[in-house]
């Protein structure tokens, strides 16, 4: 399947919500699913501090399978560097979509004026490790028993992993 990648636009708000409302339902853990409304979303668009993608096919235009946002602070400090997020609807995950809008995003990002990103991931996430280690980020920390998994009982870690963009 061809996919489409670009940033986002205000006719992609209803397809980011649907997506949100999936990872909500399957109850992940994540940034996405603290957004309350489609209000949220409409925050993201033409916004130089929410630098937002998403992948969808040209057959459904509207139907976002794959979402990632680099948050970045303005200030001249700081203007430099994102903390990503991404999300994938179930009927793609595993397909390698995710690295690809990712890789996607990052090269957007660099003609804004980024040169680090920044992911945290929960050690318990395998999908996301995977496909952070094959966009060759490094781990920088560690913030050892994060939070207790209570389906589980285990404690789990939030890894802490960054890229260079402008080398």
């Amino acid at each position: 399947m061809k996919y489409l990648f670009r940033r986002i636009d205000p006719k992609d708000i209803d397809g980011i919500w649907s997506l949100i409302e999936i990872l909500k339902a399957e109850s992940v853990d994540m940034s996405f699913t603290e957004i309350e409304d489609k209000e949220e979303i409409s925050d993201f668009v033409d916004n130089p501090a929410e630098l937002t993608y998403v992948a969808v096919t040209a057959d459904d235009p509207l139907r976002v399978l794959c979402l990632v946002k680099g948050r970045r602070d303005l200030s001249e400090e700081k203007n430099h560097s994102v903390f990503l997020s991404a999300a994938t609807h179930p009927d793609v995950r595993g397909s390698g979509l995710a690295a690809q809008l990712t890789e996607y995003a990052l090269s957007e990002m660099r003609k804004e004026g980024i040169i680090i990103a920044r992911i945290y991931v929960y050690s318990n996430n395998k999908a996301s490790l995977n496909a952070i280690k094959k966009l060759n980020f490094v781990h920088a920390g560690t913030v050892l028993k994060h939070h207790k998994d209570l389906q589980t009982g285990e404690y789990v870690d939030d890894l802490i992993y960054h890229k260079i963009l402008d080398q």
